[in-house]
């Protein structure tokens, strides 16, 4: 059956002015850096999908460039390529419509061996580069495809007899599970082809109807949209087959409500009042997981039975980004990503991101063009990372833990003393160590003779110690005695110019 043909059935819960402001207050409070909502417009003339700000502000309508939007159902998000989809058409012309975010139109989504029969439901794995959708032609069944349309086909229903699927459908890349609503009950399918099953809904009075569904893998739980008679709701199944409940509205609006959506991190549920019609107050509803609901109103985008809501959320960062050094240039450095809270696609709220930006700071201050991954330090100081990701709703940025980068040190050490006669030339073997990070510049090794020494002793020019940091090298000096030198001791310093450290002390005695 299409959700078209099942829009008669409209009941309402609903909640005072008051107590719907009182919530949009406490949402705009607790909203979580930048989010924005997306949905279609059911009843609009033309359709359309449309988007605002998630208290209802701002925003406007998509533009579809040349493809036009006719009774649409569902919508999903692909962060990766920025594409909202959504099934619309009629009869045998229902596709699949990608809508590029960036404003440059929208195209019709098709993949080899992936069959699109009359589409209802569709839900996107960005990790995967998956694309999911339901087919209500015969009874129903459940396709897949790449999201670059490279290879598609069925997913096997071994197992379980579908039976009017209908209408929204909820991956769980979790689980490996397909989820949608099967005649009334809640059937999936494996995601590895392995067939599939219904879940137990022991325990829930709201009876599914296809207007919604959403999965929370790491709360145990799969979230739906149903009525039972004249009462409209959200049940629930556990995802360990042990039976469900009802969710608790808390006062939140509900209005012929088609399309779910849930964000874990809020833990708050989703849903379009499909039933305003071009109504703003309360167009949306919302309740957290405890209970306490409200409305969303839609301030001036476009609103004609809206449903099927998507967020996107500005990048909430998880972990800082870390800085490495190259083990053999210690001045040269590398930022990380960090790490980032990921996309729901279960539930359709997305918030991975889409690019990073990179900036350099020495001391704590940016440093003037140091915006790529890596960075070669110059001057010793300390140094951090900022690493700003982006993506449709917003950007958000983390910055690394500092990093110290200290200036060239080179340590010397040579034997203390040596034994030689007039004319001999006298070896030593000069170690040197740089126990900084950076590479000194014009740094030269050479060998200071006291003035009373300069008649005995020939000193060599001096030689080139430019060390990477924390480098160690072994030189080879080479020291004449002269022809007429005195029988006695002669100190000698090796000392490197150009560069801090400590120096090196010898002796020759001559015999």
């Amino acid at each position: 059956m299409l959700a078209s043909e099942r829009r008669g059935r409209i009941s309402t819960v609903s909640a005072s002015i008051a107590l719907a402001l009182i919530a949009l207050v406490a949402l705009s409070a607790r909203a979580q850096a930048t989010e924005l909502l997306y949905w279609d417009n059911y009843g609009a003339d033309p359709d359309n999908a449309a988007f605002a700000n998630i208290d209802g502000s701002g925003g406007g309508v998509l533009n579809t460039g040349g493809e036009a939007i006719d009774s649409p159902e569902g919508q999903a998000y692909d962060t990766v390529t920025n594409r909202l989809f959504l099934t619309t058409g009629s009869g045998v012309d229902r596709h699949i419509l990608a809508i590029n975010l960036d404003g440059s139109g929208a195209s019709r989504f098709t993949a080899p061996g992936a069959p699109v029969e009359e589409p209802e439901g569709v839900a996107v794995d960005p990790a995967s580069r998956t694309i999911y959708w339901e087919n209500t032609k015969g009874g129903g069944s459940l396709a897949w495809a790449k999201l670059d349309g490279s290879a598609g086909g069925l997913l096997s229903t071994n197992g379980i007899t579908v039976s009017n699927a209908c209408c929204r459908i909820a991956v769980d890349p979790v689980g490996g599970r397909l989820y949608f609503d099967n005649g009334g009950a809640i059937g999936y399918v494996n995601l590895n082809n392995t067939g599939g099953g219904e879940l137990n809904l022991t325990g829930a009075s709201i009876e599914p109807g296809g207007e919604g569904i959403v999965v929370d893998p790491a709360g145990g739980r799969l979230y739906y949209l149903g009525a039972k008679g004249p009462v409209e709701g959200i049940g629930f199944a556990n995802l360990n087959n042990t039976g469900g409940g009802d969710v608790s509205l808390g006062g939140a609006p509900m209005k012929a409500s088609w399309g779910l959506a849930l964000d874990p991190a809020l833990s708050r549920l989703y849903w379009g009042n499909e039933g305003n019609n071009e109504e703003r107050p309360n167009a949306f509803g919302f309740v957290s997981r405890a209970g306490a609901g409200g409305g969303i109103s839609i301030a001036t985008a476009p609103l004609a039975n809206p449903q099927d809501p998507v967020i996107i959320k500005s990048p909430t960062g998880t972990g800082a980004p870390t800085i490495a050094r190259n083990a053999k240039v210690r001045s040269e450095l590398s930022c990380s990503n960090g790490t980032w809270g990921a996309d729901y696609p279960g539930s359709f709220v997305y918030q991975a991101p889409r690019t990073f930006v990179y900036q350099w700071l020495r001391n704590g201050a940016p440093i003037g063009g140091a915006t790529a991954t890596t960075f070669t330090a110059k001057s010793p100081g300390t140094y951090t990372c900022t690493v700003t990701a982006t993506n449709q709703a917003g950007t958000g940025a983390q910055t690394s833990a500092a990093i110290s980068v200290k200036a060239a040190k080179i340590k010397l050490t040579t034997k203390k003393k040596a034994k030689a006669e007039a004319g001999d030339l006298v070896k030593f073997k000069v170690k040197a160590v740089n126990q900084g990070d950076l590479k000194p510049k014009n740094a030269k090794l050479c060998v200071t003779l006291p003035k009373n020494a300069k008649d005995d002793l020939k000193a060599p020019k001096c030689k080139k110690a430019a060390l990477q940091g924390q480098a160690k090298k072994t030189f080879t000096i080479k020291v004449k005695v002269k022809g007429g030198a005195d029988i006695g001791t002669d100190k000698l310093t090796f000392k490197v110019k150009g560069a801090a450290g400590k120096a090196a002390k010898a002796k020759i005695v001559v015999e």
